[in-house]
């Protein structure tokens, strides 16, 4: 089994597609290396962020690929997201990333389970993969605290990913999780508390736009330096708020376009925006942007 993921930070990577929605490697590969130089752990790949349930399967096994043959030389680990449609293309792509040689896997509840059909799926991924696996909370989960700690208690399974809205729930999950359990903040707005409450890590939307400045909320936070973790905290909240005025897919997209970034990363036109959003947005968002931007001008000085 490979090295632990233990915790820090991980890039949840966008996968950039054309206007027919096929997956374009070289912004892909360009996205990842803007982040190499950030103090994250690792990227996870083909999560929510990347859309990896809108892609091919092929189309993920050669995002894992090429996630790895970049973020490992530069001592960067990989986690994989192999939830699908279906438990076998789930164990396939979970196959495929050991191949690849990802550092771990993580999943996404899959659709249309029994919780019974569910624990044994998360019981057979670790099996097969060989890798360790970190579950995924996602904000649409119904699943209950003692369900949870029924599957955090598997053999493999060494992470949780917390997405919820409900932060007391988040806050549940760290008291629950067994020892050698790491969990990773999902829910950007609430980073540094959650960090502050125990979260071993993050894993991020934020953190493909921002990677310096999301690390040092982390690192502020676990360090228990307050005043910076808050202020940056603060502007991160502050641009989220103007985001959900506008729309979260075309906001963020016009961010990525805004930093030199590949903009058209979701699918169907989902994060489509004009030249008439962006001179609305930014008259909102710049001040907030710059704000988080200035934490990569500190981390380069």
């Amino acid at each position: 089994m490979t090295a632990r993921i233990t915790g820090g930070v991980l890039v949840p990577l966008c996968s950039p597609c054309d206007k027919e929605d096929r997956f374009q490697l070289q912004p892909y590969q360009e996205g990842l290396k803007a982040c190499l130089d950030a103090p994250v752990d690792g990227f996870y790949v083909c999560g929510g962020t990347g859309e990896g349930s809108r892609m091919l399967p092929s189309e993920r096994e050669m995002a894992c690929a090429a996630a790895v043959e970049l973020a490992r030389p530069a001592g960067k680990k990989v986690l994989v997201q192999v939830g699908a449609a279906d438990c076998k293309t789930s164990l396939e792509l979970a196959r495929r990333a050991s191949e690849a040689g990802a550092d771990g896997v993580s999943t996404v509840p899959l659709p249309g389970l029994s919780w019974e059909e569910q624990m044994a799926y998360y019981a057979e991924l670790p099996q097969v993969s060989g890798l360790e696996t970190v579950l995924y909370y996602t904000p649409g989960c119904t699943a209950s605290l003692e369900q949870m700690e029924q599957a955090m208690a598997l053999p493999g399974v060494t992470g949780i990913k917390s997405s919820t809205n409900d932060f007391f729930f988040t806050m549940q999950l760290l008291s629950a999780k067994p020892e050698g359990v790491s969990l990773f903040n999902g829910k950007d707005e609430y980073l540094a508390p959650a960090v502050i409450q125990g979260a071993e890590g993050g894993i991020g939307m934020w953190a493909a736009a921002f990677p310096h400045a999301y690390a040092a909320i982390c690192r502020h936070a676990a360090a228990g330096e307050l005043a910076e973790a808050f202020a940056l905290q603060t502007a991160l909240n502050r641009l989220c708020c103007v985001v959900f005025r506008f729309g979260l897919l075309p906001a963020f997209s016009a961010i990525l376009e805004h930093r030199g970034r590949w903009s058209r990363v979701f699918r169907r036109g989902a994060g489509d925006f004009d030249e008439a959003f962006s001179r609305a947005f930014f008259a909102q968002a710049l001040p907030c942007i710059q704000q988080l931007e200035a934490a990569e001008k500190g981390a380069e000085e």
